[in-house]
Protein backbone atom coordinates (compact mmCIF):
# COMPACT_ATOMS: atom_id res chain seq x y z
CA UNK A 1 0.00 0.00 0.00
CA UNK A 2 3.05 2.57 1.15
CA UNK A 3 4.46 1.53 -2.46
CA UNK A 4 1.22 2.06 -4.29
CA UNK A 5 0.52 5.13 -2.69
CA UNK A 6 3.72 6.60 -2.83
CA UNK A 7 3.88 5.99 -6.69
CA UNK A 8 0.38 7.63 -7.42
CA UNK A 9 1.46 10.44 -5.34
CA UNK A 10 4.82 10.71 -7.23
CA UNK A 11 2.50 10.55 -10.92
CA UNK A 12 -0.11 13.35 -9.55
CA UNK A 13 2.89 15.42 -8.88
CA UNK A 14 4.72 14.43 -12.17
CA UNK A 15 1.47 15.43 -14.13
CA UNK A 16 0.86 18.72 -11.75
CA UNK A 17 4.10 19.70 -13.01
CA UNK A 18 3.62 19.16 -16.66
CA UNK A 19 0.21 21.02 -16.57
CA UNK A 20 2.25 23.80 -15.09
CA UNK A 21 4.96 23.68 -17.77
CA UNK A 22 2.03 23.83 -20.14
CA UNK A 23 0.38 26.51 -18.76
CA UNK A 24 3.46 28.24 -18.49
CA UNK A 25 4.62 27.68 -21.93
CA UNK A 26 1.37 28.74 -23.18
CA UNK A 27 1.84 31.84 -21.09
CA UNK A 28 5.20 32.70 -22.60
CA UNK A 29 3.24 32.13 -26.20
CA UNK A 30 1.15 34.84 -25.53
CA UNK A 31 3.19 37.39 -24.23
CA UNK A 32 5.45 36.75 -26.95
CA UNK A 33 2.83 37.33 -29.74
CA UNK A 34 1.86 40.44 -27.40
CA UNK A 35 5.01 41.79 -27.91
CA UNK A 36 4.82 40.95 -31.36
CA UNK A 37 1.88 42.68 -31.88
CA UNK A 38 2.82 45.75 -29.69
CA UNK A 39 6.22 45.92 -31.28
CA UNK A 40 4.54 46.02 -34.74
CA UNK A 41 1.86 48.46 -33.71
CA UNK A 42 4.90 50.75 -32.35
CA UNK A 43 6.99 50.56 -35.69
CA UNK A 44 4.00 51.57 -37.38
CA UNK A 45 3.02 54.27 -35.05
CA UNK A 46 6.55 55.57 -35.14
CA UNK A 47 7.36 54.99 -39.24
CA UNK A 48 4.24 55.64 -40.90
CA UNK A 49 3.55 59.70 -39.64
CA UNK A 50 7.25 59.69 -40.60
CA UNK A 51 6.43 58.82 -44.14
CA UNK A 52 3.10 60.84 -44.36
CA UNK A 53 4.87 63.85 -43.23
CA UNK A 54 7.65 63.01 -46.41
CA UNK A 55 5.01 62.69 -48.62
CA UNK A 56 3.06 65.83 -47.76
CA UNK A 57 6.26 67.57 -47.34
CA UNK A 58 7.42 66.52 -51.07
CA UNK A 59 4.22 66.98 -52.65
CA UNK A 60 4.50 70.48 -51.38
CA UNK A 61 7.91 71.18 -52.55
CA UNK A 62 6.10 69.66 -55.83
CA UNK A 63 3.51 71.94 -55.41
CA UNK A 64 5.57 75.56 -54.91
CA UNK A 65 7.70 74.33 -57.43
CA UNK A 66 4.86 74.08 -60.09
CA UNK A 67 3.66 77.80 -58.74
CA UNK A 68 7.35 79.16 -59.28
CA UNK A 69 7.75 77.86 -62.52
CA UNK A 70 4.52 79.06 -63.87
CA UNK A 71 4.91 82.46 -62.67
CA UNK A 72 8.27 82.62 -64.72
CA UNK A 73 6.28 81.32 -67.66
CA UNK A 74 3.83 83.72 -67.37
CA UNK A 75 6.28 86.53 -67.27
CA UNK A 76 8.21 85.22 -70.05
CA UNK A 77 4.86 84.69 -72.30
CA UNK A 78 3.45 87.89 -71.33
CA UNK A 79 6.33 89.58 -73.00
CA UNK A 80 5.75 87.55 -75.92
CA UNK A 81 2.22 87.14 -76.49
CA UNK A 82 2.09 91.40 -75.95
CA UNK A 83 4.71 91.87 -78.66
CA UNK A 84 2.21 89.69 -81.08
CA UNK A 85 -1.25 90.70 -79.79
CA UNK A 86 -3.78 92.94 -81.55
CA UNK A 87 -3.24 96.42 -79.16
CA UNK A 88 -6.52 98.40 -80.68
CA UNK A 89 -8.00 99.90 -77.91
CA UNK A 90 -11.23 98.48 -79.21
CA UNK A 91 -10.58 94.90 -79.83
CA UNK A 92 -9.21 94.86 -76.04
CA UNK A 93 -12.33 96.78 -74.89
CA UNK A 94 -14.39 93.88 -76.37
CA UNK A 95 -12.41 91.19 -75.71
CA UNK A 96 -12.49 92.62 -71.76
CA UNK A 97 -16.09 93.01 -71.95
CA UNK A 98 -17.40 89.47 -72.98
CA UNK A 99 -14.49 88.16 -70.03
CA UNK A 100 -15.82 90.41 -67.00
CA UNK A 101 -19.26 88.85 -67.74
CA UNK A 102 -17.59 85.43 -67.07
CA UNK A 103 -15.32 86.20 -64.47
CA UNK A 104 -17.57 86.21 -61.25
CA UNK A 105 -18.40 82.86 -61.69
CA UNK A 106 -15.18 81.94 -62.50
CA UNK A 107 -14.08 83.09 -58.76
CA UNK A 108 -10.32 83.84 -57.74
CA UNK A 109 -7.58 82.09 -59.83
CA UNK A 110 -4.03 81.45 -59.24
CA UNK A 111 -3.13 84.19 -61.96
CA UNK A 112 -5.59 87.18 -63.26
CA UNK A 113 -6.55 86.09 -66.27
CA UNK A 114 -4.94 88.12 -69.96
CA UNK A 115 -6.49 87.33 -72.62
CA UNK A 116 -5.54 88.33 -75.94
CA UNK A 117 -6.70 88.46 -80.24
CA UNK A 118 -3.61 87.43 -82.55
CA UNK A 119 -4.43 88.72 -85.71
CA UNK A 120 -3.36 85.06 -87.93
CA UNK A 121 -5.39 83.01 -90.27
CA UNK A 122 -4.97 80.23 -87.30
CA UNK A 123 -8.52 78.63 -86.39
CA UNK A 124 -7.87 78.58 -82.46
CA UNK A 125 -7.80 78.94 -78.89
CA UNK A 126 -5.57 78.11 -76.53
CA UNK A 127 -4.56 79.04 -72.82
CA UNK A 128 -1.12 78.94 -71.91
CA UNK A 129 0.51 78.73 -68.44
CA UNK A 130 0.11 81.41 -66.13
CA UNK A 131 -3.68 82.18 -67.29
CA UNK A 132 -2.58 83.57 -70.17
CA UNK A 133 -5.64 83.18 -73.19
CA UNK A 134 -5.07 83.70 -76.66
CA UNK A 135 -7.91 83.55 -79.26
CA UNK A 136 -6.73 83.91 -82.65
CA UNK A 137 -9.05 85.96 -85.12
CA UNK A 138 -9.03 83.20 -87.83
CA UNK A 139 -11.50 81.41 -85.47
CA UNK A 140 -13.22 85.05 -84.40
CA UNK A 141 -14.19 85.15 -87.99
CA UNK A 142 -16.05 81.88 -88.34
CA UNK A 143 -18.61 83.53 -84.72
CA UNK A 144 -21.39 84.79 -84.94
CA UNK A 145 -21.96 86.94 -81.69
CA UNK A 146 -20.74 87.27 -78.27
CA UNK A 147 -22.25 84.85 -76.51
CA UNK A 148 -20.52 82.38 -78.82
CA UNK A 149 -16.78 84.02 -77.82
CA UNK A 150 -17.91 83.75 -73.89
CA UNK A 151 -18.58 80.10 -74.53
CA UNK A 152 -14.84 79.58 -76.33
CA UNK A 153 -13.30 81.86 -73.46
CA UNK A 154 -15.19 80.13 -70.81
CA UNK A 155 -13.78 77.02 -71.98
CA UNK A 156 -9.73 78.09 -72.31
CA UNK A 157 -10.47 79.76 -68.59
CA UNK A 158 -11.72 76.50 -67.31
CA UNK A 159 -8.16 74.71 -68.31
CA UNK A 160 -6.94 77.66 -66.26
CA UNK A 161 -8.79 76.90 -63.34
CA UNK A 162 -8.06 72.71 -63.77
CA UNK A 163 -3.83 73.93 -64.41
CA UNK A 164 -4.20 72.00 -67.73
CA UNK A 165 -0.87 73.55 -69.36
CA UNK A 166 1.13 73.13 -66.78
CA UNK A 167 -0.08 69.76 -66.00
CA UNK A 168 0.51 69.09 -69.88
CA UNK A 169 4.14 70.63 -69.49
CA UNK A 170 4.92 68.90 -66.75
CA UNK A 171 4.13 65.64 -68.19
CA UNK A 172 5.97 66.02 -71.12
CA UNK A 173 8.54 67.27 -70.09
CA UNK A 174 9.16 67.07 -66.31
CA UNK A 175 8.69 69.74 -63.40
CA UNK A 176 12.73 69.90 -62.61
CA UNK A 177 13.43 70.42 -66.71
CA UNK A 178 10.71 72.77 -66.97
CA UNK A 179 12.19 74.83 -63.73
CA UNK A 180 15.40 74.67 -65.77
CA UNK A 181 14.31 76.03 -69.08
CA UNK A 182 12.50 79.01 -67.75
CA UNK A 183 15.67 79.68 -65.16
CA UNK A 184 17.41 83.18 -65.65
CA UNK A 185 14.58 85.06 -66.54
CA UNK A 186 16.00 84.69 -70.39
CA UNK A 187 13.38 83.54 -72.58
CA UNK A 188 16.03 82.20 -75.20
CA UNK A 189 13.19 80.93 -77.74
CA UNK A 190 12.15 78.60 -74.79
CA UNK A 191 8.65 80.30 -74.71
CA UNK A 192 8.55 80.05 -78.64
CA UNK A 193 8.46 75.99 -78.35
CA UNK A 194 6.69 75.89 -75.58
CA UNK A 195 3.88 77.71 -77.23
CA UNK A 196 4.17 75.66 -79.87
CA UNK A 197 3.44 72.14 -77.86
CA UNK A 198 0.31 73.70 -76.44
CA UNK A 199 -1.15 75.04 -79.72
CA UNK A 200 -0.10 72.15 -82.04
CA UNK A 201 -0.82 69.15 -79.12
CA UNK A 202 -3.42 70.38 -76.91
CA UNK A 203 -5.17 68.68 -74.04
CA UNK A 204 -6.69 65.01 -74.00
CA UNK A 205 -10.58 63.88 -74.45
CA UNK A 206 -11.21 63.99 -70.48
CA UNK A 207 -9.15 67.52 -69.81
CA UNK A 208 -11.27 68.72 -72.97
CA UNK A 209 -14.89 67.30 -71.21
CA UNK A 210 -13.76 68.62 -67.88
CA UNK A 211 -13.01 72.24 -69.11
CA UNK A 212 -16.44 71.99 -71.13
CA UNK A 213 -18.48 70.88 -67.79
CA UNK A 214 -16.53 73.50 -66.25
CA UNK A 215 -17.53 76.33 -68.72
CA UNK A 216 -21.10 75.22 -69.51
CA UNK A 217 -21.41 75.82 -65.57
CA UNK A 218 -20.06 78.95 -65.85
CA UNK A 219 -21.89 80.21 -68.78
CA UNK A 220 -25.04 79.39 -67.06
CA UNK A 221 -24.48 81.54 -64.04
CA UNK A 222 -23.30 84.66 -65.87
CA UNK A 223 -27.22 84.48 -67.75
CA UNK A 224 -25.81 82.74 -71.15
CA UNK A 225 -27.65 80.15 -72.70
CA UNK A 226 -24.87 76.96 -72.32
CA UNK A 227 -25.99 76.17 -76.01
CA UNK A 228 -23.57 78.96 -77.09
CA UNK A 229 -20.97 76.23 -77.29
CA UNK A 230 -22.05 74.19 -78.87
CA UNK A 231 -23.28 77.09 -81.32
CA UNK A 232 -19.85 78.62 -81.57
CA UNK A 233 -18.13 75.13 -82.13
CA UNK A 234 -20.47 74.12 -85.04
CA UNK A 235 -19.35 77.45 -86.44
CA UNK A 236 -15.68 76.58 -86.22
CA UNK A 237 -16.44 73.73 -87.57
CA UNK A 238 -18.63 74.54 -90.54
CA UNK A 239 -19.77 73.06 -93.53
CA UNK A 240 -16.04 71.76 -94.57
CA UNK A 241 -14.91 68.88 -92.77
CA UNK A 242 -11.67 68.78 -94.72
CA UNK A 243 -10.81 72.06 -94.26
CA UNK A 244 -7.12 72.24 -92.50
CA UNK A 245 -7.61 74.84 -89.94
CA UNK A 246 -10.78 73.61 -89.05
CA UNK A 247 -8.92 69.69 -88.69
CA UNK A 248 -6.13 71.26 -86.68
CA UNK A 249 -8.55 72.33 -84.13
CA UNK A 250 -10.37 69.36 -84.25
CA UNK A 251 -7.34 67.32 -83.36
CA UNK A 252 -6.47 69.59 -80.51
CA UNK A 253 -9.74 69.43 -79.18
CA UNK A 254 -11.06 65.93 -79.58
CA UNK A 255 -14.81 64.77 -78.71
CA UNK A 256 -16.08 67.46 -80.94
CA UNK A 257 -19.50 65.67 -81.59
CA UNK A 258 -19.89 64.48 -77.48
CA UNK A 259 -19.24 68.36 -76.83
CA UNK A 260 -21.84 69.70 -78.73
CA UNK A 261 -24.38 67.07 -76.89
CA UNK A 262 -23.05 68.04 -73.63
CA UNK A 263 -23.90 72.14 -74.49
CA UNK A 264 -27.34 71.25 -75.89
CA UNK A 265 -27.98 69.14 -73.02
CA UNK A 266 -27.05 71.67 -70.17
CA UNK A 267 -28.93 74.05 -72.37
CA UNK A 268 -32.19 71.78 -72.60
CA UNK A 269 -31.96 71.15 -68.63
CA UNK A 270 -30.88 75.39 -68.29
CA UNK A 271 -33.79 76.85 -66.57
CA UNK A 272 -32.44 80.52 -66.57
CA UNK A 273 -32.78 83.63 -69.05
CA UNK A 274 -30.33 84.86 -71.14
CA UNK A 275 -29.12 88.11 -70.83
CA UNK A 276 -27.51 89.18 -74.07
CA UNK A 277 -23.77 90.93 -74.40
CA UNK A 278 -23.89 94.44 -74.99
CA UNK A 279 -21.46 94.32 -77.43
CA UNK A 280 -21.37 95.20 -81.16
CA UNK A 281 -20.39 91.67 -82.81
CA UNK A 282 -19.83 93.32 -86.43
CA UNK A 283 -18.11 96.46 -84.77
CA UNK A 284 -15.91 94.69 -82.78
CA UNK A 285 -14.98 91.92 -85.67
CA UNK A 286 -14.39 94.85 -87.95
CA UNK A 287 -11.28 95.81 -86.08
CA UNK A 288 -9.28 92.95 -86.94
CA UNK A 289 -6.35 93.76 -89.32
CA UNK A 290 -7.21 90.06 -91.03
CA UNK A 291 -11.00 89.96 -91.12
CA UNK A 292 -11.18 93.24 -93.36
Amino acid sequence: MPSRWKAARLLAIFLRRVSDVRIFREVLLLLALFAAVALGVYGVWRLWPASKTHKENAAQDDSSLMHRTEGKLRELLHREVTADANDEAAVKAGLRKVQDRLSPAFGTLSYPIESYVIDSSTVNAVCLPGNIVLVYSGLLRRLESPEELAAILAHEIAHAMHRDPMQALKRELGLAALFAMVGGGRGDGVTGRLMHRLVSSGFSRQQELAADEEALRVLAASDIDPKALADALRRIRGEKDDDPAVLQYISTHPGFDERVQLSEQASANWPGKPRPIDLDWKQFRSQFRVLR
